[in-house]
């Protein structure tokens, strides 16, 4: 008696983030790189790595030897996780977001989708796994735009350390909360964070991705001027929170949030203009510093 046979179709993958088409933050870039894990059939495929070419969203095998096959005609369930790196035998990632210059290494993203040999196509559609945190500073009374532009921005009181299981999706922040650490116009240029000027409206916008974490109080904010001068703000998050978890909002950055917050520098103290929730899923506030 002739046993039945398959042949072996090959699994292809596309991928969005959030509904968008690139991966550092709303896009994928040319050669970036995914892994993607499942089992079909009794094959097991981990963290097999997959990349765009040209930044499109359609993902090919790195190692044509490692791409992906249906084994069997079941559906699969496939996992997916940015960026790429070498397990070494583990399930989880690493990072330091003190080194806001190497964001691409700990925006982590992360994608479930279902796939079969006969709808061979799979969509995956990722979602950010950090917390985002945007800080407009802006000129206030008697403080230059020079002055904004070269201030230095500190920030105290969280956990910088922790880890991303690629399996679960789940991004941990671990360790003691931080020291004092500036991320502009930090000596270690590793630790500045990326930034826009606006010169028409005289802001500076800088984006930092942390890990989600309960703040056990508000974040010390800290702007220092070339002068000498000394600004400091507290910034809280619950009522940031709220937007989307009513009374259960507390102090925290929660995973796939962007909290938008501006600040205004003025030589008589600093106001902060409220925090909201964008579009990660954007949370804006509005504070005010005191001159030390």
């Amino acid at each position: 008696m002739r046993g039945i046979s398959y042949t072996l179709d090959e699994a292809r993958f596309s991928a969005t983030i959030d509904g968008a088409s690139r991966a550092y933050d709303q896009a994928w870039e040319a050669n970036d790189e995914i892994g993607v894990s499942c089992q079909t059939g009794e094959v097991t495929y981990t963290n097999v790595c997959y990349y765009t070419a040209v930044g499109d969203g359609s993902f090919s095998p790195k190692e044509e030897s490692k791409k992906i096959y249906y084994q069997t005609e079941e559906e699969v369930t496939f996992t997916a996780c940015y960026p790429w790196n070498d397990l070494q035998g583990g399930n989880t990632l690493t990072a330091d977001t003190w080194k806001q210059a190497e964001q691409t290494k700990f925006d982590f993203l992360w994608a479930q989708a279902k796939g079969k040999k006969s709808a061979p196509d799979v969509s995956l559609g990722f979602t950010h796994r950090m917390a985002k945190l945007v800080l407009t500073i802006k000129r206030g009374d008697n403080v230059s735009y020079d002055e904004v532009k070269a201030a230095a921005l500190s920030l105290e009181g969280f956990k910088h350390l922790g880890s991303f299981d690629v399996m679960t999706g789940v991004a941990t922040a671990s360790g003691a909360n931080s020291a004092k650490w500036t991320f502009a116009g930090n000596s270690a240029a590793e630790n500045n964070a990326p930034y826009t000027q606006d010169n028409e409206s005289s802001t500076v916008v800088y984006t930092l991705i942390l890990y989600p974490q309960v703040l056990e109080a508000p974040v010390a904010f800290t702007a220092q001027l070339q002068g000498g001068l000394n600004f400091a703000a507290e910034l809280d998050f619950t009522n940031a929170n709220a937007i989307k978890d009513g009374s259960a909002a507390r102090n925290e950055w929660v995973a796939g949030r962007q909290y938008n917050i501006g600040i205004k520098l003025n030589k008589t103290g600093i106001s902060l203009e409220g925090c909201k929730i964008v579009a990660w899923d954007e949370v804006n506030s509005e504070v005010d510093a005191d001159m030390q």
